[in-house]
């Protein structure tokens, strides 16, 4: 008697049948197959549609046929219940399949034969109460195996871990007859067996034998080793100092990997439904064989839960004295956008780690420090610095990740940005965040909404890891051109800080405080070597970049201290080298733009405007030559529609003021007024050119100059009223930089100018003006 017995459910259920030849796979087994056209195929192909069981059964080769055929033989009486993992039709016809062995089952009828086989069967489970008897049984057989791996030692020895891992007798047998030598006889006798410790019994007998006959074996081989050439000999030798190492255990000392993640688990520092989710996917790895496909991605799971920051480390004590000096020392200017930090950084000091605080948005044109300035942030509140670049991210799962279903799936970038941190409370950089796209593959944007939103992302869900992870303690800190891209729920979720160009003098000292001595170690040079004056620096500013941050003053910065360095290498001479204003154009070459004001001279119908545009601001002049022919307007210079509305709504005006201005009635009849805005190959748009317009047109009809020293901007209406516009920084500083002296802006900016650099109000005329008589007053001579 033993001490073992089967349970029966109530009753049999109906399984498609699948007929697998001599490929047994046993309970509890998950094996990948391919496996062509047929009843089988067919049987899978309704079980995966409808995610029910099939129950497998095995046959000898020459019988496959007769069950192709539609007359089979007898069934057998024992089968295998498995649940279908995988199912992939390939182009071939065939399908690609990965089974996973569930419980033996014993079939009672045959119920179907077309269009596939349906049996009734019922399932058996394995119930044993362990004694010594049983426990003596197993260690005997797992000792035979251990002994079975060390004559054959191609074994892995995850392999034998997991053998000596199962703790159930049927199981042992179950996994033991998945071994090589074992035919197909013998593995089905095993599992017909329903009595786990007699089909113990019967593995242990077996194994015995297939371990006398590979001892007779190798004795045959030692004794024929003497006539082996010596190719095959140095392969002997080679496998013998493996077999001494294995003797020696040098290979049996190293720890079975599942074993280290167990341990490394309970050590793990997490909250406990953290812990409880990797012990889970543990249990699931340590039941899976060691070919089983789904072993890697368990195992690449439980390291990413074990190798995030789960627990909130204690946080650096906030100074903001010091991070002022911080933010100084990195960046020259910006003043309104360090205080508005430096607020930030105060009200986070006196919350501390209960603040919901708002997410910052840098936006400005490029080069102007909004990256460096999230670095600058991190250094002043001591904390770990993680820059993610969001430009051209059109997938949703580079923010969410990718469900582990998926080959080679991935935890997003946010998750991946806060493993590198190693930190759960990093500065976190979000740049080029107004050049997200979308397409078939989702919205990140969309994704972004819950990262960027303090009352969602303590709980934000990646995908890979199906478990929250808490975001409330980052530092988000995003970075655009421009706001018009960002979606309007986006952008409601963010403050936004605008980080505008810099003035020359703003630029000359970021060259010599930070560009020019970067550069100079850059190239092995020292101010021993290399001397810069101001005036040098200042032509570079004006003669040689055209722009609102300082990337090209840096290029230009470099290529000089490149030309230096050349000498230096050829010649060996490291006397100074002192470069002026006047020595540019020998190491840059000619100017590249023309400093000072577009126009030489006052003309008829030529007007200075002023753009803004991602770049920053730029001077544009508008030309206008009335000829002869019937009474239209002609635009040329590749504007967009809502500049062509502006030229319009100004012709209007124009021609609604001919009798104020002594032209005559039918003036329009007989002149086309050509309007042409120069470099036609840039695009231009936007409204802010409407007064620039009217100008012009006036002065062409009128004959009357227009200042060239005046530049202008502002939005007109058909009534000669001069509306709001933005960008007014940016349009001031190009204006000073192209060396306007009277600028004319709306009304209903002037109390934009209190925010404009000190340097422009002192050398730029500002003139608001609410109406076009005040705008020709000021820009028409006489």
């Amino acid at each position: 008697m033993t001490e073992a017995e089967t349970s029966q459910n109530s009753g049999p259920s109906a399984y498609p049948l699948v007929v697998l030849g001599e490929m047994v796979i046993m309970p509890q087994m998950t094996v990948p197959l391919q496996i062509g056209q047929g009843k089988s195929f067919r049987a899978l192909e309704v079980a995966w549609d409808s995610q029910q069981p099939v129950l497998l059964i095995y046959v000898p080769e020459h019988e496959i046929e007769q069950y192709k055929s539609g007359t089979p033989p007898i069934m057998p009486k024992v089968g295998v219940i498995a649940r279908l993992e995988e199912f992939i039709k390939l182009p071939d016809g065939t399908a690609r399949i990965i089974l996973e062995g569930l419980q033996r089952a014993v079939i009672d009828e045959l119920m179907q034969i077309e269009p596939f086989y349906v049996v009734a069967a019922h399932g058996v489970e394995d119930h044993v109460v362990t004694n010594m008897d049983i426990e003596a049984l197993m260690e005997t057989v797992k000792q035979q195996v251990d002994e079975f791996v060390d004559h054959l030692g191609e074994v892995p020895p995850e392999a034998v871990a997991f053998v000596r891992r199962i703790d159930a007798p049927g199981h042992l047998a179950d996994i033991v007859t998945y071994a090589p030598a074992f035919d197909f006889a013998e593995r089905m006798t095993i599992l017909t067996e329903l009595d786990p410790v007699e089909r113990l019994r019967y593995t242990q007998r077996m194994l015995a034998r297939h371990l006398e006959l590979m001892k007779l074996r190798q004795k045959i081989q030692q004794e024929t080793k003497e006539i082996l050439d010596q190719g095959q000999k140095e392969y002997f030798l080679r496998e013998q100092i493996r077999v001494i190492r294995r003797e020696l255990g040098e290979d049996e000392e190293l720890d079975d990997p599942v074993d280290e993640l167990k341990k490394k688990i309970q050590s793990m520092d997490a909250p406990d439904p953290i812990r409880d989710q990797a012990l889970s996917e543990y249990r699931r790895l340590a039941q899976q064989g060691p070919g089983s496909p789904e072993a890697s991605v368990i195992r690449n799971y439980i390291e990413w839960l074990l190798t995030l920051p789960w627990k909130l480390e204690e946080l650096a004590t906030i100074e903001i004295q010091r991070a002022q000096q911080v933010l100084d020392e990195d960046h020259f200017g910006l003043e309104k956008v360090k205080e508005r930090i430096l607020e930030y950084i105060a009200v986070r000091k006196l919350v501390g780690a209960n603040m919901r605080s708002p997410i910052l948005c840098l936006v400005g044109p490029p080069g102007v420090g909004k990256t460096s300035l999230g670095r600058s942030i991190a250094r002043a509140l001591d904390r770990k610095f993680v820059r993610m670049s969001l430009g051209g991210v059109r997938d949703e799962a580079e923010i969410r990740g990718h469900r582990r279903t998926y080959i080679g799936a991935m935890p997003g970038r946010i998750i991946q940005g806060m493993k590198t941190a190693k930190s759960r409370a990093p500065v976190f950089v979000l740049d080029e965040i107004d050049k997200v796209g979308q397409d078939f593959r989702g919205d990140p944007t969309s994704a972004l909404l819950e990262v960027l939103d303090p009352e969602q992302n303590s709980t934000f869900a990646d995908h890979y890891l199906e478990v929250p992870f808490d975001l409330s303690q980052v530092v988000f800190v995003a970075t655009a051109n421009q706001l018009d891209t960002i979606p309007a729920p986006l952008r409601d979720r963010m403050e936004i800080i605008e980080v505008n160009g810099y003035t020359e003098e703003e630029k000359l000292g970021i060259a010599t405080r930070f560009l020019l001595p970067k550069q100079l170690t850059a190239h092995g040079l020292t101010t021993d070597t290399l001397v810069m004056s101001d005036d040098a620096i200042m032509q570079i500013i004006r003669t040689y970049t055209r722009e609102s941050g300082v990337r090209s003053l840096e290029r230009e910065v470099a290529a000089i201290c490149r030309k230096v360095a050349r000498r230096v290498a050829e010649t060996g001479d490291t006397s100074l080298t002192s470069v002026d204003a006047d020595q540019v154009p020998d190491y840059l070459g000619v100017d590249r733009f023309s400093y000072g004001l577009a126009e030489s001279m006052d003309e008829v119908g030529v007007a200075t405007g002023v753009a803004w545009t991602s770049v920053g601001g730029e001077t544009l002049t508008i030309e206008v030559q009335p000829i002869k022919g019937k009474g239209a307007i002609q635009l040329t210079g590749r504007l967009g529609d809502v500049m062509k509305e502006s030229a319009h709504a100004a012709m209007t005006y124009a021609r609604a003021q001919a009798s104020v201005w002594g032209v005559e009635s039918n003036y329009f009849d007989e002149h086309i007024m050509h309007v042409h805005i120069p470099e036609g190959a840039v695009p231009k748009d936007g409204p802010s050119a409407g007064i620039t317009l009217t100008t012009a047109l006036i002065s062409a009809m009128t004959g009357k100059k227009v200042r060239r020293d005046v530049a202008m901007t502002g939005e007109v209406t058909l009534r000669g009223k001069v509306l709001p516009i933005g960008g007014l920084k940016e349009k001031t500083l190009a204006a000073h930089r192209a060396g306007i002296k009277t600028f004319v802006l709306p009304q209903a900016n002037a109390k934009d100018i209190a925010e404009l650099p000190q340097r422009i109000r002192d050398e730029l005329a500002l003139i608001p003006v609410s109406t076009m008589d005040e705008v020709l007053k000021i820009a028409l001579i006489d």
